[in-house]
């Protein structure tokens, strides 16, 4: 139960009552070097966050204390370390917070009644759903081979490994078109939590579309400190180790080059062009061992299940989950696919053989040009396709490939093929426009890595990376909230 959650109206009032009793350089720090994360932090509405969180706290038992605190400290945390003002460590950050009554007022909190690091630990049990378990327990014993088996190594440069189970996707769009649950989503809460934090409140104040969203996809490799050998134990028999990060597998990162020991981060974001600013709308952590073209399926999957808000038009992501499970879910969710296409799929047999197409699949001429796309026609379903000089076909072009003046035109349908031939024709600039967007995901991947620091974090377990990237993600959203209230003002 929670005994009592500080108001966001009660949190300003201890806040004003507080800068009272600052002395002069208490008072500097604060309208300097603290200026922004405070500003930051008051956009975060706690209250909000009450709403969602109270049903996972009993109504008996010993009262959780200083509920509001604790978020505002984390929150605090981070943005602190952004601005390079905090190390990361949640044990020195609990210290530091006793010895400064500044930064213990800026998260609603006196010196002397501030939360024990304990209850920042029991604050993140509260937001996982996976059932209770031993797995990691300091006395756990796990066999030595836990975590030896590494992925194939892929063929070429800058390719991600091969999905052990290669049917697995269509498997999964048979469940997702038939409406069944993906089971084991364990991150339910938080992911629920921070639509209801950040995303519900961007889309109020403006940084997100409530229409025509166009939203992009893409993982990251996420490595843990972790020791993936274990650890042996005195006494324990040669063949038991203990393992410190057991949710961690090994994976290939395609941009090093090179295997690695952790996770695999995806998530799905949006651009605001305005501001330009990118804004992560999901956050998952997965096996390392899993291919991106499965994490996509889930994280979609889960977009809908708990952000119905999100309005999806477009979908912007790369080569990893060019798939035909991929595109069928978009068609039957009418999202347009901007998906960059996979080298090693070679030319469908539905297009027709007297067809010569592109990679593509843009039709060639007798030239090998490429042929500009000439619009749709809606009585007959087909994609038109001009010759690339047009009205100067006859002065320009030395193949007699027609008697119009306008050259050949070649027509094509789109269910020959919807990998080749997408909704927006690939090769049109407003193609190109539109899947420039994806790099926000690339930008987003790098802000929680290295801006807000979680590669360098020292923590263990899914249950932690997972709730550090959603405190990160409510980060990203406060600075680009914060960016928009310093525009409108200038």
């Amino acid at each position: 139960m929670i005994k009592y959650w500080q108001p966001m109206q009660d949190y300003k009032y201890f806040l004003n009552e507080s800068k009272v009793h600052f002395d002069s350089s208490e008072r500097v720090r604060l309208h300097t070097e603290l200026w922004k994360p405070w500003q930051k932090l008051r956009l975060f509405d706690t209250d909000k966050a009450m709403e969602f969180l109270l049903p996972f706290y009993s109504n008996t038992g010993r009262p959780a204390k200083n509920q509001p605190q604790i978020l505002r400290s984390f929150i605090l945390f981070f943005l602190l370390f952004s601005e390079g003002l905090a190390k990361l460590s949640l044990t020195l950050w609990g210290d530091r917070l006793k010895h400064d009554r500044l930064l213990a007022a800026l998260i609603g909190c006196t010196t002397d009644s501030l939360p024990p690091l304990g209850s920042y630990f029991d604050f993140m049990d509260r937001l996982w759903a996976a059932p209770p378990t031993d797995l990691y327990a300091r006395d756990k014993l796990l066999p030595a081979s836990w975590n030896t088996k590494k992925p194939d190594k892929p063929k070429g440069k800058k390719q991600k490994a091969q999905e052990a189970k290669p049917k697995i996707t269509e498997s999964i769009e048979k469940r997702l078109m038939s409406g069944k649950d993906i089971p084991f989503n364990f991150e339910g809460r938080l992911q629920r939590f921070f639509y209801h934090v950040a995303v519900l409140p961007s889309m109020e104040s403006g940084l997100i579309p409530r229409e025509h969203l166009t939203v992009s996809g893409d993982g990251t490799a996420v490595h843990t400190h972790a020791c993936p050998r274990g650890h042996h134990r005195v006494g324990a028999p040669e063949n038991l180790r203990h393992f410190p990060d057991p949710d961690a597998s090994w994976g290939w990162d395609s941009d090093l080059e090179k295997y690695y020991f952790g996770y695999t981060l995806f998530q799905l974001s949006c651009y605001n062009s305005e501001l330009r600013t990118d804004l992560p709308l999901l956050l998952r952590f997965t096996s390392a061992k899993r291919h991106d073209s499965v994490n996509f399926l889930v994280a979609f999957h889960e977009l809908e299940k708990h952000m119905p808000a999100v309005s999806t038009s477009n979908m912007c992501l790369d080569s990893a989950m060019d798939n035909y499970p991929t595109y069928r879910i978009l068609k039957n969710r009418g999202i347009r696919a901007f998906i960059d296409l996979n080298d090693k799929c070679g030319r469908p047999k539905t297009i027709p053989d007297t067809i010569t197409i592109d990679k593509d699949g843009t039709p060639l001429c007798q030239e090998k040009l490429r042929m500009k796309p000439n619009g749709y026609d809606r009585s007959s379903g087909y994609l038109m396709w001009r010759c690339p000089y047009g009205k100067d076909h006859c002065s320009k072009c030395k193949n007699s490939c027609t008697d119009s003046k306008y050259g050949r035109v070649v027509k094509t349908r789109p269910e020959w093929d919807i990998r080749l031939y997408t909704d927006v024709p690939r090769s049109t600039d407003a193609y190109k426009k539109i899947y420039n967007q994806r790099t926000a995901t690339e930008r987003i991947n790098n802000r929680i890595l290295n801006d807000y620091g979680l590669h360098r974090m020292f923590i263990h377990t899914k249950e932690h990376y997972s709730f550090m990237t959603t405190m990160i993600g409510i980060c990203i959203h406060l600075d680009a909230r914060y960016k928009q209230q310093v525009q409108a003002v200038a």
